[in-house]
C-alpha cells in the first residue's frame, strides 16, 4: 500500500533516531550495525533475505539483499557498500561498480552513513540514478522506499519470473515448428535474435522524439593562450562526464599538435591518414567535405565520444587559409546541422588562424587556467581576444567561465592570493559583470594519474577497467572524477540558464 503522510512523518522521525546513532569518527561497523541493518528493516527485508560479507573478488562485499532461487535465473536485487562516514563515498564508485557487475544485481547503494548514493545496473553498465544526504533522505523517503524495499523486490521478481516463462513458452513453439526442419544450431541462432524483436512502446517513441526535439546544442571553445594549462586534458574528461550524463559529444581538434586526437588513444598518421580517412585539414580546405565525412567514433565501456581528429599537414595551412574567402567561417559553416548536446573545440595555446575559425564558429567559450601567475596574466590577452572576435560575430560570444585545471591542494594561501588576482585581471578587462570563476568544487587538482591516462589514450573513466592500475591509482582517479562530474553538471546549468546554484 502506499505510504500515507502519518507514516512517512513516522519514518522520518525514525530514520532521525537512526541517524543520530553515529557520529563523524564512527567506523564502518557502526554504520553497518547501526543505520544499514535498521534501515533494511524499515524496508521490510528479514535477516534472512541479506547476506553480509560475501566473498566477491577476493574482497568482502558488506551486504547482498535477495536470496538466488534455483527455479528462476535472477541475480541478487540489490546490494551495498558501506564506508566509514570520514570516507568519501564518491571515491569507492568503482568498487561497487564491480560488485555490481559480477553479481549481476540491478540495484546498488553505496553510503557512509551521511550520504547515499543509489545506482543502477543495466547490461553491466552502472549509473548513479539519485545521490541523499541524511535530510533529504529523510524528506524524500517515499521515493527511497519505492526503490528499495521489498516489496519491490518482489514485483520485481514476480514480473521477471512470468517474462522467463513467456518467453520459455514462445521457445518452446519455435521448437515445435522448427525443430523438424532445421539443425538445433541455427534454431539457436535464430533464438539469439529474439529479444532484438521486441517493439518500442508508444510511450519510448514519444519520448525519444521529444528528447530530439528539446535539444539545445553549444558549440564550446575551451580556450587559453598560454600553453600547459590543461586545456586538451579538460576538453577530454569534460567531454567524458558530460556524456556519462547523457549528454551527445562532439570533440574537434584543430591543433596540428593533435594532442586531443592523441589523448583519446587516436594515431592520427596510423588510424586517420593511412586508413584514407579525414581529418579537421579537410574539412577546412574542401567544400565538399561534410562534418561527417571526418568524426572518427571512440567508445570505452559506456562512454562514446565523436571527434573530428587533427594531422600535423594543419600547421602549414596558415597560408592556405589566409587566401581563401571569408576563412573565419569555415568550420561555422560546415556545424550548422549537427546532432551534438555539446561541441567542444580544442584550438592551439596562440591567436592564429585556426582560433579566429575556432572562436568565429562557437556560441560561446570556456577558459581553462592554473592558478598561477604568468597563466592568470595570460587571462587579460584571452579576454580582449574575445572581445575583438565578439566584434565580427553576428551574434555575442559570451564567456562561460574559468575552469581550474592542475592546482595544487595544499597550497591554500597561494590558491586563495592567485583567485584575488584573478579577479583584479578580469576587472582590469571590464569583465567583472560577465565572467564567472567556476566553483571550488570543479577545480580539478594536480595528481599524477591525469596525465598518466592522457599518456595511455583514455579518459579517467576508463581507468576503472585498467588493471595495470594500482589501487591507490584508482582512488586518485575517482577523486578527479568526481570533480569533472561536478565542473560537467556546472557547465550544463550554466548553458541552460540555470544560475540559481552558480558562485
Amino acid at each position: 500500500m502506499p505510504l500515507g503522510a502519518s507514516m512517512i512523518a513516522d519514518y522520518g522521525s525514525t530514520l532521525q533516531n537512526i541517524f543520530q546513532g553515529i557520529a563523524p569518527n564512527s567506523n564502518e561497523s557502526d554504520v553497518e550495525q547501526k543505520v544499514v541493518v535498521p534501515l533494511l528493516r524499515i524496508l521490510g527485508y528479514s535477516n534472512s533475505d541479506w547476506q553480509s560479507q560475501v566473498v566477491i573478488l577476493q574482497s568482502k562485499l558488506d551486504f547482498l539483499v535477495g536470496q538466488p532461487d534455483s527455479a528462476l535465473i535472477k541475480p541478487a536485487y540489490l546490494i551495498i557498500e558501506v564506508k566509514a562516514p570520514s570516507k568519501n563515498i564518491a571515491h569507492s564508485v568503482w568498487q561497487i561498480n564491480n560488485y555490481m557487475r559480477h553479481t549481476g544485481s540491478v540495484i546498488g547503494l553505496l553510503t557512509n552513513g551521511y550520504d547515499f548514493r543509489i545506482l543502477y545496473n543495466h547490461d553491466k553498465r552502472i549509473t548513479t540514478i539519485v545521490e541523499y544526504s541524511q535530510v533529504t533522505l529523510i524528506q524524500k523517503y517515499r521515493s527511497f522506499y519505492k526503490i528499495l524495499s521489498k516489496k519491490t523486490y518482489l514485483n520485481f521478481t514476480s514480473t521477471l519470473y512470468k517474462n522467463q516463462q513467456n518467453i520459455r513458452l514462445q521457445f518452446l513453439n519455435l521448437i515445435s515448428k522448427e525443430v523438424q526442419q532445421e539443425d538445433m544450431l541455427g534454431l539457436f541462432n535464430k533464438g539469439k535474435t529474439f529479444p532484438s524483436q521486441i517493439q518500442q512502446t508508444s510511450e519510448e517513441k514519444i519520448l525519444i522524439s521529444q528528447t530530439k526535439e528539446e535539444r539545445k546544442s553549444m558549440i564550446i571553445t575551451v580556450f587559453n593562450n598560454k600553453g600547459g594549462v590543461g586545456k586538451t586534458t579538460t576538453t577530454i574528461n569534460l567531454a567524458a562526464a558530460l556524456n556519462k550524463l547523457g549528454k551527445r559529444v562532439l570533440l574537434i581538434d584543430i591543433d596540428a599538435q593533435a594532442n586531443l586526437t592523441m589523448g583519446l588513444g587516436i594515431d592520427p598518421l596510423d588510424d586517420i591518414e593511412q586508413k584514407g580517412k579525414k581529418d579537421i585539414t579537410h574539412l577546412l580546405t574542401e567544400p565538399r567535405t561534410k562534418l561527417e565525412d571526418t568524426i572518427t567514433t571512440t567508445n570505452w565501456g559506456d562512454v562514446q565520444l565523436d571527434l573530428v581528429p587533427s594531422h600535423i599537414r594543419l600547421s602549414r595551412m596558415e597560408t592556405t587559409l589566409n587566401q581563401t574567402v571569408d576563412s573565419d567561417r569555415l568550420l561555422a559553416k560546415k556545424l550548422k546541422k549537427h546532432d551534438y548536446d555539446f561541441v567542444l573545440i580544442d584550438p592551439p595555446p596562440s591567436f592564429g588562424k585556426v582560433n579566429s575559425i575556432s572562436l568565429m564558429a562557437s556560441s560561446a567559450i570556456l577558459i581553462p587556467t592554473q592558478l598561477s601567475a604568468y597563466a592568470i596574466r595570460a587571462l587579460e590577452y584571452v579576454l580582449d581576444r574575445t572581445n575583438e572576435i565578439e566584434q565580427l560575430k553576428d551574434e555575442p560570444l559570451p564567456i562561460l567561465g574559468i575552469a581550474v585545471s592542475m592546482y595544487d591542494q595544499k597550497s591554500s594561501n597561494y590558491n586563495k592570493s592567485m583567485v584575488v588576482r584573478l579577479f583584479e585581471i578580469i576587472e582590469k578587462s571590464g569583465g567583472s559583470n560577465k565572467v564567472e570563476l567556476f566553483p571550488e568544487n570543479t577545480w580539478i587538482p594536480r595528481l599524477n594519474i591525469v596525465s598518466i591516462c592522457q599518456d595511455k589514450g583514455y579518459p579517467l573513466y576508463q581507468g576503472e577497467f585498467d588493471n595495470t592500475l594500482v589501487s591507490q591509482e584508482k582512488e586518485a582517479a575517482q577523486k578527479v572524477l568526481e570533480r569533472y562530474t561536478n565542473l560537467a553538471q556546472h557547465l550544463i546549468k550554466v548553458t541552460t540558464g540555470d544560475s540559481k546554484n552558480h558562485g
